[in-house]
Order: structure tokens, then C-alpha cells, then sequence
């Protein structure tokens, strides 16, 4: 008996060890660049514990009204976000986009916003501090896991001013055990769990803590949520939750027929408008 349970103890780590490597290293989807493709710069960054990386200037015709610092989604890249990105630019921001780890031309592993919540602060220390950079207020938009990473940095820097979130989760495990029963079926309830597990092994952090539920009822920065009714990804009532327990002033954009981050691909310029007026009040008021 001894042996038995030894020996389904090990099973089941190197199953969670196997769940966890498969998360922290997602399958890349292919997103092409829109056409024609807008220009920008590229600059190389280096995060607090010395990993270098890109991150990608739009800049305005004039004097810009604000900083946005755009993060993409999970299995997504730099792509997802640059239309947006050319929208706001076109609008009078300064724009600024970066891969997340393990995504794009990036190496991985994905840290599920440990680090890449660094990287995105450290994109905006730069932007601030850069010889002749503009003093303006700054904002985050994120998408997804973009959205959860775009919260924790509200948490962490008083100078991240307003919030857009793109079909944001409330909790994250919620997000795992869907996605992963649907892929696997019912069998995968418990594979989540073991995932779970192994994945705040790994990463060394109670992701519970990093979920944006956790994090909203401190956050009192303006909030644009935006969340769709057929999300197969993020259940709308995690949306919900996530949106009802934000502490600041905040709107929110609902459509019920539009899917997961499906939002600017159904209404790309009134997307835009959208968002570039709402940080038009947000950042100035």
C-alpha cells in the first residue's frame, strides 16, 4: 500500500509538472501584422533581473496627449494589440506595446504576470525618464491575461492613471479549469486543481493574490471594462465579478454576440473612439 500511494504521488507531480510546463510555455498563435502595417520604433529594454526585450513606440503627429502602454493576450503577441495601438496613436497618444514572456519573438517561460507585470513597469519608468520624453499622464489597456497584467501594474505604480480592460477574468483558476475540460473533458477537474498547484510551485507566488478580483477593490484608478456575452474563455459572470468589485469610478462596454478579446475586430474604429475618449476624461480629469 505503501508503494501504491508513493508511486501515485509521483504520478500525479509529474503530471502537475507536465500541466505546468504547458501553461508557462503556451502554444504561439500565429497573429499577422494589420495592413498596411503602422510604423513604430523599437527600443531594448532590461528588466529587473537582467532579461532584455523590445518594446515598440507609436508615436504621435503632435505633442501627445497621454502614454498608453498596450499588453496582448495569452498564446497571442505584439500583433493583437498594434491596430489598437495605431487607433490611439492616430488619436493623439503616444502608444507603446511589448511581447509577453514566452510569446512573440520572446523566450519563454510565461510567468502568468509575475514578471511581465516588471517588464511593463519598467517599460513605463522608461518611457518617463527617456531624454526629451513627453510629461504626460500614462494608462494601461490589456486583453485577457494582458488585462490581469495591466491591473497589477494599477497596484504597484500611482502613476498608471486609468485602466482598460479587454475581456478581463475575476480569478484565474476559474479560466484554467474551463479551458482545460474543455480540451480534455470532465476528467480534466482534477488536472486543474494539480495545476494549479504546480503552477505556484513553479513560479514561487500565490497567484490568488495576483488575480484581478483580489486586486479591484483597492484600485480606485478610472476602469473601461469591456467584455463580450459568447467569451468561451473568460465566463461573463467572471467579468462581472471582476468589474463589481473595482473601487473606482468605472463604465463598462457589454455586448452579448461578441467572443473573447472579439471587440475591435466587430467595431475596430468605434473601438478606438471609444477607449481614446474615455482616456481623454480619465487622464485629465
Amino acid at each position: 500500500m505503501i508503494w501504491f500511494l508513493a508511486l501515485l504521488g509521483l504520478g500525479l507531480a509529474g503530471w502537475a509538472g507536465l500541466l505546468s510546463r504547458r501553461l508557462l510555455y503556451p502554444e504561439r498563435r500565429p497573429i499577422p501584422p494589420p495592413t498596411p502595417a503602422p510604423a513604430s520604433t523599437s527600443h531594448t529594454l532590461r528588466a529587473p533581473d537582467g532579461v532584455g526585450f523590445d518594446v515598440w513606440q507609436l508615436a504621435p503627429s503632435s505633442a501627445p496627449r497621454g502614454r498608453i502602454l498596450l499588453c496582448h493576450g495569452y498564446s497571442a503577441n505584439r500583433y493583437q494589440v498594434l491596430g489598437i495601438a495605431d487607433g490611439l496613436r492616430r488619436r493623439g497618444y503616444e502608444a507603446l506595446i511589448f511581447e509577453l514572456r514566452g510569446h512573440g519573438e520572446r523566450p519563454g517561460p510565461c510567468t502568468l504576470g509575475v514578471r511581465e507585470t516588471e517588464d511593463g513597469l519598467t517599460v513605463l519608468r522608461w518611457a518617463r525618464m527617456r531624454e526629451g520624453a513627453a510629461r504626460v499622464p500614462a494608462g494601461v489597456l490589456g486583453l485577457s491575461m494582458g488585462a490581469a497584467v495591466a491591473c497589477q501594474m494599477a497596484a504597484r505604480d500611482p502613476d498608471v492613471r486609468a485602466v482598460v480592460a479587454d475581456s478581463p477574468y475575476s480569478r484565474f483558476f476559474p479560466v484554467l479549469r474551463r479551458a482545460l475540460i474543455q480540451r480534455d473533458g470532465d476528467v480534466a477537474a482534477l488536472a486543474a486543481w494539480l495545476a494549479w498547484w504546480g503552477l505556484q510551485l513553479t513560479l514561487g507566488r500565490r497567484l490568488s493574490r495576483l488575480d484581478p478580483v483580489t486586486l479591484a477593490p483597492r484600485l480606485r484608478q478610472p476602469l473601461l471594462a469591456i467584455q463580450g456575452g459568447e467569451d468561451q474563455r473568460v465566463a461573463p459572470i467572471l467579468g462581472q465579478e471582476f468589474y463589481e468589485r473595482w473601487a473606482g469610478p468605472k463604465e463598462r462596454w457589454y455586448e452579448p454576440t461578441v467572443a473573447h478579446v472579439g471587440m475591435f475586430a466587430r467595431h475596430p474604429e468605434e473601438y478606438c473612439a471609444r477607449v481614446a475618449n474615455f482616456f481623454s476624461r480619465a487622464l485629465t480629469g
